[in-house]
């Protein structure tokens, strides 16, 4: 156990495909072109034989000097080929463990593992960049099982709810109070595991019902520096001014944008669909025991295993598509060096079998009806409601200014922005009971968040002064491994009063 262990041979060639990589973006301008790469000159090719050679032999001697041991209560990474640079994290430290294939190591058949911990950063504490997926999958198991013997339970409610099942209690699935068969079912249990999946259909209704605009701008972004020499190349010559002379001789320019901005929407919606699939392929959550095993990916395949014990928080996200037809999705807070994304429990699943999910793979956590949770009241809607009708009373009258009769029309903005606003006043919502608290709001999407007293890091209660004279507050919270806030705005001080007592008082006794 104590023995040293290397990487895989095959992280001798990371220097040179990441360098590759690198250039894509310029082969790819160059093959659109027409570049004819057989008449450069000499020196070209021999520059790159040469920074081939050098960028292997580096990798080469990067690798030799990469070293890591696992000893009985650590793991100890050594690496650095010009300054030596060496960990040693502890396993009772470890929230999760993590087993990644990005695309190069997904084309050289390998995997990488980060090891998450409290303290972790931008980056993992430990990452071992490219080993077998069979040794990554055995280093995944070991360091789990070690860190799960030695850990201190952390949730005293926590760990009596997440208690195993007798291995003599038959445990039944059921769907709208219908036992299911293992053919009927894409869920299979037993006393102390259990495995969900997700149909080819259910990825397609979830990718259909996310609206998830982020993946597509995140994906814009990597093509925005060459797009433009990608579509000159691809378009005709003054395509651009060409449809749009025609077409505003054709149609009045308010019909035009409306065109435009319709064909934009259904553009994104389309390839937000194909990014989502693509991120949540072959998805699956396995229990064994108290670890919990969640893989997904087709290009870039990730598996997280972690302790349900660890969950910093539990976010119920219901977007408009999706709450209309009664579905949600669960997402975990987890200590990640990827703070911006929650782990995704369960990307489609209705409503009222959310808490079944919740009882098999985070049984601390209880969501509560939607009635339970005490909103926002009468006198905070101005506050949801008058800022955002302002600025759209600003943009409409300019328009109006700008395109005379024509600009009329964005008076639509109004009833559509104060309906928007109207329905993020509606979620707002706090609940308070057996150790949790429980925020709701809405932006788009309609979120419930579930945090148990010993994750929360941070809480703030504040107002303004126009707030203070009507008695209102807004609640903020924040846990471990997360930047963001967790917030509702405008409640009543009698509904918050009892949440700081509770959180100072608990907060008094550590």
């Amino acid at each position: 156990m104590n023995d040293r262990r290397t990487l895989h041979p095959i992280y001798i060639l990371f220097g040179l495909l990441n360098t590759i990589k690198g250039f894509i973006p310029i082969i790819l301008i160059g093959v659109l072109k027409g570049t004819s790469w057989t008449n450069l000159n000499w020196y070209w090719y021999t520059g790159a034989a040469v920074l081939s050679v050098v960028l292997l032999v580096f990798s080469f001697f990067e690798w030799k000097r990469f070293g890591f041991w696992l000893e009985e209560d650590r793991i100890i990474i050594r690496k650095g080929l010009l300054f030596r640079d060496e960990k040693t994290i502890y396993y009772t430290r470890i929230h999760s463990v993590n087993v990644e294939q990005p695309l190069i190591q997904r084309i050289l058949g390998v995997a990488q593992v980060k090891i998450e911990t409290p303290g972790g950063n931008k980056k993992a504490d430990g990452v071992l960049p490219a080993l077998s997926i069979k040794e990554a999958n055995d280093i995944q198991y070991m360091l789990r099982k070690q860190a799960s013997s030695t850990a201190v339970p952390i949730d005293p409610v926590a760990e009596a709810i997440a208690v195993d099942k007798p291995a003599d209690e038959q445990v039944v699935v059921k769907i709208n109070n219908k036992p299911l068969t293992p053919q009927a079912s894409n869920v299979v249990a037993s006393s102390n595991r259990l495995e969900t999946t997700l149909s080819s259909a259910q990825l397609l209704q979830a990718a259909a019902t996310s609206t998830n605009f982020g993946l597509v701008a995140a994906f814009l972004a990597g093509l925005f520096s060459f797009a433009d020499d990608i579509i000159n190349q691809l378009l005709p010559d003054h395509f651009f001014e060409t449809v749009v002379e025609d077409s505003t001789s054709l149609m009045p320019s308010y019909i035009l944008i409306v065109i435009v901005v319709v064909i934009g929407i259904v553009v994104a919606w389309l390839l937000s669909i194909v990014l989502y699939v693509l991120k949540y392929s072959g998805f699956s959550i396995k229990r064994d025991g108290r670890q919990i095993a969640v893989s997904y990916g087709l290009l870039e395949k990730k598996s997280f295993v972690f302790d349900p014990k660890k969950v910093q928080a539990v976010i119920v996200n219901e977007g408009p598509l999706r709450q209309a037809i009664g579905y949600a999705e669960i997402q975990l807070q987890i200590v990640s060096s990827d703070k911006k994304e929650q782990l995704m429990l369960h990307p489609f699943l209705k409503y009222s079998n959310i808490q079944k999910v919740l009882d098999d793979f985070v049984p601390q956590m209880k969501i509560p009806s939607r009635s339970e949770l005490t909103g926002a009241p009468k006198r905070a809607l101005i506050y949801y409601v008058r800022i955002e009708l302002l600025l759209t009373l600003l943009l409409c009258t300019t328009l109006i200014v700008f395109f005379k009769a024509d600009g009329i029309w964005s008076l639509i903005l109004l009833p559509l922005i104060l309906m928007w606003r109207k329905s993020c006043y509606n979620a707002a919502g706090v609940k308070l009971g057996e150790g949790q608290l429980t925020l709701r709001n809405r932006f788009l999407s309609r979120t419930t968040y579930m945090i148990r007293r010993p994750q929360i890091v941070t809480m703030r209660v504040r107002r303004t002064i126009r707030q203070q004279k009507k008695n209102l507050f807004t609640i903020a919270v924040r846990v471990m491994g997360s930047p963001f806030e967790y917030r509702v705005k405008s409640l009543d001080h009698k509904d918050l009063d009892p949440v700081w007592k509770w959180y100072s008082r608990s907060h008094s006794k550590q």
